[in-house]
């Protein structure tokens, strides 16, 4: 999974009233994000690249992508949910020592080849990390009243 900031650093002037909560506001986000060039790309189970875009499944995925990334550090289970119709896959994260057990479901009629993969624990809490930045990154360009806000500034 990675994210592609827009190429240009103008801000997008929006009359957007932003919500307070985290979920309302990556839609906000990624709706004004969805105006751009930017890019959401996910590849991996056979697929390259998946049926993504940046408006409703990077929302989902940003939605989820914090308790994602905590479930990860304590070693615990985790999954993403990308429910968006017509794509409708869960990846399910299984620590196991330094690895991390990928399995992808669907409810579509494409069907994962191989519906499992393993990564280090570190290269797939890398690219959750990195995720995150440029998430924050194409905020900074578009949207930077979005990107000062918890929990964006941190990234």
């Amino acid at each position: 999974m990675t994210v592609s900031p827009p190429t240009s650093s103008t801000p997008v002037t929006h009359d957007v009233d932003l919500a307070e909560d985290y979920e309302s506001l990556v839609m906000d986000a990624c709706e004004l994000l969805a105006d751009t060039d930017c890019r959401f790309d996910v590849a991996g189970f056979g697929q390259s690249p998946w049926p993504v875009d940046v408006s409703y499944d990077l929302s989902s995925v940003i939605e989820q992508l914090p308790q994602a990334r905590t479930a990860l550090r304590r070693r615990d289970r985790a999954q993403i949910d990308f429910y968006g119709q017509g794509v409708e896959r869960v990846i399910t994260f299984d620590p196991v020592g330094e690895q991390i057990t990928m399995t992808c479901t669907t409810q579509t009629d494409w069907i994962p080849d191989p519906a499992t993969e393993t990564a280090s624990l570190s290269d797939v809490e890398g690219m959750l990390a990195a995720l995150a930045h440029d998430f924050r990154r194409a905020l900074d360009r578009v949207c930077p009243d979005i990107a000062a806000r918890a929990p964006f500034a941190q990234w």
